[in-house]
């Protein structure tokens, strides 16, 4: 899934309530709904450069199997599928095969006016071992967090709710130490106000202690539980053409004895300025953990992996997030065009050599040159600052798409050069310099749903193979 698709699904997401707390997606009363679709894929790729080196470039040619989907399910019960995962196996053995793409995954069983509702949730990402060296599969690792646990629901009348949850949550790593688990528990108080608006108070405090702490005998401090306690409070307005979160409060890290505390806030708007035309918005500053941060609404608008671009260097240290993001989407059925953007800031706790900032731009243009067959040309560029040691990176891709739908499968065909220049300034990090030109084939088959439904910007994306968007 390339980054503009997963910027219009984020403003597909941003039109139903977040599943967070109470505002939990329920039953409607009129039977279960659902949108979206789950789709199964396969194709062939190959590049002149799969090592993603600056000399020594080999060739090679990539296989690639898996699913890909966006889905939603609302009644009693709600399920939320984002994302896409796929088995890589490179042919001539420059790489082992692996397992590369991301997730999120969420099931609800019961609505708000219940007394009791379960949540399911999990998220699979890639994470950089090295942030500046080449997004290989031996520089990247998995990681996985699973959420689960209750809300209760007390409803006085039809205006007001108090609810209260606890959650579990574990995060693996596929090779570092870093494997932990989180308790957190919070209570909410929602009242509604007009129409489709809501404004809440929310407290929750979230202790993590890593499975391992044995591994962090020679880091002193860094093996220890650490706590986030956070209070806020949130508006979230629903229109005819406006979507609205605004929240505001403050939140608590202590970490290894040492704490912190930061204003806390989150805004997230989207707005159609016209039948065609959709702007969006949105800011985010709060304390979090490399697993915490693949449970983020904007996780998947990252290039590589499922978490965003910044904490993409795996590390047990958590950190202070700040994020801007903003684009705009053009869409007239035969034409989409989406243009976006996103700022962060990532400062950590305990390892602030490990500070970073990161930047990246995205210009699509699609377009339907007969009902069935559709173009994409793509211009994506990131720009990665390790401020302590002097070290960045910066990197331009450009890929044109051609894809032609029969019933429920669709053939596509792509190019795509990707550029990287890196400068390792004072640092040991291999900021990497190389060029890749690839070329390849993709089947897509509609397993649930039509994977073409939310227009021509959609479902035409090239392969998510290593070093691409």
């Amino acid at each position: 899934m390339n980054v503009t698709a997963r910027i219009l699904l984020v403003l597909a997401l941003m039109s139903v309530p977040a599943i967070a707390l109470a505002q939990l997606p329920g039953a409607t009363g009129s039977g279960p709904t659902s949108t979206g679709y789950v789709d199964f894929l396969a194709g062939l790729a190959y590049t002149d450069n799969a090592l993603l080196t600056a000399g020594n470039r080999r060739s090679d040619a990539i296989g690639t199997v898996g699913f890909d989907t966006d889905y939603s399910r609302q009644g009693t019960l709600s399920i939320n599928l984002l994302g896409d995962l796929e088995r890589l196996q490179y042919l001539r053995n420059s790489f082992s095969g692996s397992f590369y793409g991301n997730f999120k995954g969420d099931a609800i069983w019961g609505t708000p006016s219940d007394p009791l509702q379960w949540l399911l949730s999990d998220s699979f990402g890639e994470g950089m071992v090295d942030p500046l060296a080449a997004p290989t599969p031996t520089n990247l690792q998995t990681v996985n967090q699973l959420t689960t646990g209750p809300y209760l629901n007390l409803n006085f009348g039809l205006r007001n709710r108090l609810t209260v949850y606890g959650l579990y949550g574990r995060s693996d790593y596929q090779s570092s130490p870093y494997s932990a688990q989180t308790y957190e528990g919070g209570a909410q108080f929602t009242h509604k106000l007009a129409g489709s608006t809501s404004i809440s108070l929310q407290a929750s405090d979230a202790r993590t202690a890593y499975l391992d702490p044995q591994a962090f005998l020679d880091s002193p401090g860094r093996g220890a539980p650490y706590y986030i306690k956070q209070a806020e409070i949130e508006f979230q307005g629903q229109y005819v053409r406006t979507n609205v979160t605004l929240g505001a409060g403050y939140n608590i890290i202590d970490d290894a004895g040492q704490q912190q505390g930061a204003p806390y806030y989150n805004v997230q708007l989207s707005r159609s300025i016209s039948p065609f035309t959709t702007i969006f918005v949105g800011a985010l500053s709060d304390y979090s953990s490399f697993g915490g941060s693949m449970q983020s609404p904007t996780a998947l608008l990252s290039a590589e992996g499922g978490v965003p671009q910044g904490p993409g260097f795996i590390t047990s240290s958590p950190f202070k997030e700040r994020e801007v993001t903003a684009g705009a989407n053009y869409d007239r059925g035969l034409t989409t065009v989406t243009l976006s953007g996103i700022y962060q800031e990532d400062l950590y706790t305990q390892q602030s050599q490990y500070d970073n900032r990161d930047a990246t731009a995205d210009l699509s243009v699609g377009r339907k040159l007969q009902p069935t067959l559709s173009i994409q040309l793509q211009v994506y560029g990131t720009y990665e600052d390790y401020s302590h040691y002097h070290a960045h990176t910066h990197r331009i891709t450009a890929m044109l798409t051609l894809s032609k739908q029969l019933a429920r499968a669709t053939f596509g065909f792509y190019i795509r050069r990707s550029q990287q220049s890196g400068s390792p300034g004072a640092s040991g990090f291999n900021a990497a310099s190389y060029h890749d030109d690839e070329v390849g084939v993709y089947f897509t088959y509609d397993l649930l749903g039509p994977a073409n439904s939310g227009g021509a910007g959609l479902g035409m994306g090239g392969l998510g193979l290593p070093g691409g968007p």
